[in-house]
């Protein structure tokens, strides 16, 4: 189901689950960066795109660099083999700076 749907479906639900992921994303102990950082390597690990675009989109809005990128998904790739980076030539434009769209 998309966010969209559950949205119009159950709007209650939607407002929890946005609720919760600010709650999980803000700065503590991780920086939010960090934590987009993170959220974005499982993305790629467990090859969701919307997933990946949005967390890698909202890891440079915090302040990552390509390199931290490139890194972060080095670490998916040792934990869960090359495939975590070869399934999306969209993680190409985030490792080189350039937002795919």
């Amino acid at each position: 189901m998309s966010l969209t749907k559950l949205g119009e479906k159950d709007p209650r639900v939607l407002r929890s689950l946005y609720a919760y992921r600010k709650e999980v994303f803000r700065d503590g102990e991780l920086s939010s960066r960090e934590k987009e950082l993170i959220a974005m390597a499982l993305s790629s690990a467990s090859k969701c795109e919307k997933c990946f675009e949005y967390h890698a989109e909202a890891a440079i809005a915090a302040g990552a660099t390509p390199g931290q990128i490139l890194e972060a998904q080095e670490v998916a790739m040792y934990m869960t083999g090359p495939s975590a980076m070869i399934w999306s030539e969209r993680i190409d434009g985030y490792v080189d700076g350039v937002t795919p769209r």
